[in-house]
């Protein structure tokens, strides 16, 4: 009976297991901060009551450029230029899109969701953010008419000087110091930001939230899955929580914070091509770290890379959120 076969085929059976899913974090690392970021908007109305605002969307990324995929306009009715489909998103500063929305006499606010794309390497990673706060129809002239100056000559001062010399000296006022501001007080940021982790095997997709504990509160995340399925959590500060699914090849996982419903992100299962080799789910192995700095490239033996991506939400006040394999 030879016992060497066997453990032999056990043996490369765990190697290539392990090098697929440290290759799978080695991909996944940089898609964790790509999304296009909407920059404020401001507006001016015309001479016939209509108005416009003007947008900038700038890229995350300093090393990789973006491009267009959706335009999503409030009111649905307006339009815009300069920002649309298909154009591309520079290199981080390297350039900002820039583009004019333009809206009727009668809408009073404004608003504009923008999807982008970035190819790194075998990933498609797209995510979508808007202005966080609608835009309102102000005051401002778009192109205020230049003042005509008077027509008429000015006046012809006398040519006799005044006989009698003024009896009182001009009085000097002394200039008035202005008041000291003092200067404003930052409260101090926490340390650490929440971070979306997720593990995956041939049988499930695992996905979850780390929240500090100095953050300034907890945060609930709805995932969604194109299957139909959907899973609450309520990350609490100072704990990792997590959910589970199961694992169906092309699968999309929604990611979407309550009250940023407009910043979700969404990854996508890629099935990888050993898992019938290896007998299925490899649920005997051990499991990975859900946080950590993702590994080096490493070459060779894996059959197939699992390749995963989460993009960016902005929290209260800004705060960007980050999500790392």
């Amino acid at each position: 009976m030879n016992l060497k076969s066997p453990l032999r085929r056990t043996a490369v059976l765990t190697a290539g297991a392990l090098i697929g899913l440290t290759g799978a974090f080695a991909l996944t690392g940089p898609a964790s901060a790509h999304h296009p970021e909407v920059l404020g908007g401001t507006s001016c109305v015309n001479d016939d009551g209509s108005w416009e605002v003007h947008w900038k969307v700038e890229n995350s990324e300093s090393d990789l450029a973006g491009k267009v995929t959706v335009v999503e306009l409030t009111p649905a009715d307006s339009s815009i230029t300069g920002i649309a489909v298909g154009a591309d998103l520079p290199i981080r500063g390297q350039g900002i899109l820039e583009g004019v929305q333009k809206l009727k006499a009668s809408d009073t606010e404004a608003n504009v969701k923008v999807t982008a794309a970035w190819q790194r390497g075998n990933q498609t990673i797209t995510a979508a953010r808007d202005s966080h706060q609608p835009v309102k129809k102000s005051d401002e002239k778009c192109n205020p008419t230049p003042t005509t100056p008077p027509t008429t000559p000015p006046t012809t001062p006398p040519t006799t000087p005044p006989t009698t010399p003024p009896t009182t000296a001009p009085t000097t006022t002394p200039p008035t110091t202005a008041p000291t501001t003092p200067p404003t007080t930052t409260p101090p940021a926490p340390t650490k930001e929440p971070e979306f982790v997720y593990e995956e095997t041939c049988d499930t997709v695992t996905v979850g939230i780390t929240v500090p504990a100095d953050w300034e509160k907890d945060v609930k995340v709805e995932f969604k899955t194109s299957e139909g399925e959907s899973k609450t959590v309520v990350g609490k500060r100072g704990k990792t929580t997590t959910v589970e699914f199961k694992a169906v090849d092309g699968m999309k996982i929604t990611a979407t914070p309550e009250g940023y419903e407009g910043e979700d992100a969404t990854i996508t299962y890629e099935q990888p091509e050993d898992c019938d080799t290896a007998g299925g789910g490899g649920s005997d192995e051990p499991s990975l770290p859900l946080t950590g700095a993702a590994a080096g490239s490493i070459a060779g033996g894996a059959a197939a890379l699992l390749a995963l991506g989460f993009g960016l939400f902005l929290m209260a006040r800004r705060r960007k959120v980050k999500f790392t394999a």
